[in-house]
């Protein structure tokens, strides 16, 4: 087996360079490439045939393994060829192997070198972007939904004039919508509406509204409604969690204390600590 730093996922990707076997890095993997924050458990691989990659980690002994239980809706059923496979006895060693095919504008890399097989920035948002419009499954583009939100936190390059630039033509509508924050983006009326969208701009007919086009279609969002989810889940939270809940009283206390001491100091910033401290209550 080629020489690794121990690490289970490095010793996959490893054992499959090894074999010239062309992989890119998908989901959290990417994401954390990218800047994203999100948390590394299972590694996910897009590959050109999932049987040769499947059968050149089996060799190295890695054996059949169950759908991460924390992200089960990562693939769509009707189209995504895959593989699960895992280290016996190994913890973290899970690799799941999708196939290329079904993702847009990604080439898999059999460079020498691993920090070759990462995607770039507007390639990940691409085919992440296009395959959220591609999929009827709505659990699978809820779960998109949350990948694409890892990078519009976490990637400030999202927000520049160059990176709209770096996309095809048929998704810029698509992300300006996303950054307008004015749209439900998963709501069906709001999918129509993008597909619509992403289909006139393929025939040239699609002129960017750069501010978000929520005027002419797709849902809005029930900033009530979502305000009244939030706090439904923070109770839920709370409940199932009672040190968490704790853990935030002693915050707001303390920036309530931090907010009268510095009352001859800020007046502005005091208000501000104290709105944030009545909406965590």
């Amino acid at each position: 087996m080629p020489e690794t730093d121990g690490n289970p996922v490095r010793r996959a990707t490893a054992v499959l360079r090894a074999d010239d076997v062309a992989y890119t890095y998908w989901y959290e993997y990417a994401l954390r490439h990218h800047g994203s924050k999100t948390v590394l458990i299972s590694l996910y691989l897009l590959v050109d045939s999932v049987d040769a990659a499947k059968t050149c980690l089996q060799s190295a002994g890695w054996l059949p393994g169950e759908d991460p239980l924390h992200t089960p809706h990562y693939h769509d059923p009707a189209i995504d060829a895959r593989a699960v496979l895992e280290l016996p006895g190994v913890e973290y060693s899970t690799v799941v192997l999708l196939d290329v095919a079904t993702w847009a504008g990604i080439t898999p890399s059999a460079a020498p070198e691993d920090s070759d097989h990462y995607p770039s920035l507007p390639q990940l948002y691409n085919a992440l972007a296009q395959r959220f419009l591609d999929t009827d499954d709505d659990e699978h583009r809820r779960y998109l939904n949350i990948q694409l939100g890892y990078l519009y936190m976490d990637c400030p390059a999202l927000a520049t004039p160059d990176f709209l630039a770096s996309l095809p033509a048929d998704i810029r509508q698509l992300h300006l919508d996303f950054r307008s924050a004015e749209l439900n983006m998963t709501a069906p009326g709001t999918v129509a509406h993008e597909r619509d969208i992403r289909e006139r701009a393929q025939r040239g007919e699609w002129t960017l509204m750069r501010e978000g086009s929520a005027s002419v279609g797709g849902t809005r969002l029930n900033r009530d409604l979502e305000a009244k989810l939030l706090a439904d889940a923070n109770e839920r939270l709370r409940a199932l969690y009672p040190e968490v809940g704790e853990e935030e009283d002693a915050d707001v206390d303390a920036a309530e204390a931090e907010a009268e001491a510095g009352d001859g100091e800020g007046g502005a910033r005091d208000d501000s600590i104290q709105a944030q401290a009545r909406v965590v209550d």
